[in-house]
């Protein structure tokens, strides 16, 4: 299941990306040669954009890719790097529960009020499922990567982690 929902993230955020910047230089290419500017390319574009930040924040904490601060980590030796991390990703799971919770009540209430985007005219719902999804894929890889510190996959020791 894990195999799938890899390459489902990467699939999605990559994909978003690519024809975000396509739309752009279609866009670019109609204003500026052809004179004739598309109406919805930019809305489409910032949609795409929006997917792609909540699929691949999913993703970084999958390559451990976020930023964080580092100092009590590299400051006080392994064993309270591993606490202050595991804290830390314990934190993050209750961000992405809340903001998980509270994005699926937003789409319930945009699904009730059958908000449309203006120039696609799409239901706005669709835009904002991101925060959900993506929230919640990251709180399940969060959870992922605390296991793996537990079950000592993670060293602590190496000049990686100061």
């Amino acid at each position: 299941m894990l195999k799938i929902i890899d390459k489902l993230e990467e699939f999605i955020s990559a994909s978003c990306l690519a024809v975000m910047a396509v739309i752009i230089a279609v866009q670019v290419f109609q204003r500026y040669v052809l004179q004739s500017s598309l109406d919805w390319s930019e809305e489409l574009a910032r949609y795409l954009f929006i997917w792609s930040v909540y699929i691949g924040c999913s993703y970084a904490t999958k390559k451990d890719r976020h930023l964080e601060v580092t100092i009590l980590r590299s400051s006080f030796g392994p064993t309270v790097a591993k606490f202050v991390t595991i804290i830390a990703y314990i934190c993050t799971i209750a961000f992405c529960i809340c903001t998980t919770v509270w994005g699926f009540q937003m789409v319930d209430f945009l699904a009730g009020t059958g908000q449309k985007t203006p120039a696609l005219e799409i239901q706005m719902y669709w835009v904002f499922l991101s925060v959900p999804v993506g929230m919640c894929l990251m709180a399940i890889r969060t959870a992922l990567r605390i296991v793996s510190i537990i079950r000592g996959e993670v060293d602590f020791s190496s000049p990686a982690c100061k």
